[in-house]
């Protein structure tokens, strides 16, 4: 499906493949390694390919749209690295993550290069709007991966806290990325600007509650990472935030007990558990209401291949099974 939906920008991906592989010149070859080993493990291009796209909904994706496009994906990389390390991460998508490869100290490093570059560029743009954006986004992830790791165990958090955070850590990034796409247009305009940026924020949310139900029923050789990984670092997911609300008080300490202290064998009996109260069900609802939010955003665009793609993206991430 992922080469269908790339159909209408197949030339501008082609350009950017050929500017990310050289976008970090450098003598040292440390970040040389680093990045070679990067960009041979390249993920979907998921965000440059929102970006375009929405580029091309009311007007046509211009180079400023590539380039932005490469400063989105060098964001993501960065904060996957730094992500990686804090969450002691040895696979990502499957493959050796760089800081199994290279030490900690390195991969922070590297990330924080990254990060570096980007803002460096950034300045070459001169469009205050578009810097406004990527600070904006880069502050927001780094709050929610602290939210986060505050509210670490914490299994009584409230539905509008657990939104909150992934607003934060994952929906932000798809909404900046959906508004960078109106913003570099040719024509660019104002209002549509702002229905992409809510497009891509109901995505992103619809995203993360279809992440959290893969750590239930998803496949660990898709995935890259093992199934129960969320439950078992303790992290908020909302499935069982969702069940944990709709059980007994008894049976509600027994679960924390487990997912307090590590279920270890005891997995199948949290997902019986989850399915039983309700929690996947609501969670895959909850998913297609944000899914809903965003298709609605693009009713008022007339058809064309772009606003066919972005139809097929909602339709991929709602059904992705890694």
């Amino acid at each position: 499906m992922l080469e269908k939906i790339c159909m209408p920008i197949k030339e501008e991906l082609k350009q950017l493949e050929d500017k990310f592989k050289s976008v970090i010149e450098t003598d040292i070859k440390l970040i040389k390694d680093v990045f070679t080993y990067i960009v041979a493990g390249k993920g979907k291009r998921l965000r440059p390919i929102m970006l375009l796209l929405c580029s091309g909904l009311n007007g046509r994706p211009t180079k400023k749209s590539i380039d932005a496009a490469i400063i989105i994906e060098l964001l993501h990389t960065a904060t996957l690295i730094h992500d990686d390390v804090v969450d002691n991460s040895n696979l990502r998508r499957g493959n050796p993550s760089v800081n199994s490869i290279w030490e900690n100290k390195i991969s922070v490093l590297i990330g924080d290069y990254l990060f570096a570059h980007i803002f460096d560029t950034l300045v070459d743009f001169k469009d205050t709007n578009l810097i406004k954006i990527i600070s904006n986004v880069s502050t927001q992830m780094s709050k929610g991966e602290l939210l986060q790791m505050e509210r670490a165990q914490n299994f009584q958090m409230n539905e509008q806290t657990y939104m909150r955070l992934i607003s934060f850590k994952t929906a932000s990034l798809l909404s900046a990325t959906c508004q960078i796409g109106a913003l570099t247009s040719e024509p660019s305009d104002g209002s549509h600007e702002e229905n992409l940026k809510t497009f891509g924020n109901s995505l992103g949310i619809a995203f993360q509650i279809k992440d959290d139900l893969l750590d239930y029923s998803g496949n660990e050789d898709n995935l890259g990472k093992p199934i129960g990984k969320d439950l078992l670092e303790n992290i908020i997911t909302l499935p069982v935030l969702y069940s944990l609300n709709q059980t007994s008080e008894d049976k509600r300490k027994e679960m924390l007990a487990i997912l307090e202290n590590g279920y270890n064998d005891q997995f199948d009996k949290i997902i019986h558990f989850v399915k039983e109260t309700g929690g996947i069900k609501y969670a895959e609802e909850k998913a297609d209401f944000y899914i809903q939010k965003a298709l609605h955003c693009l009713e008022s665009y007339p058809d064309s291949p772009y606003k066919q793609s972005l139809l097929l993206i909602s339709d991929y991430i709602t059904s992705r099974d890694k």
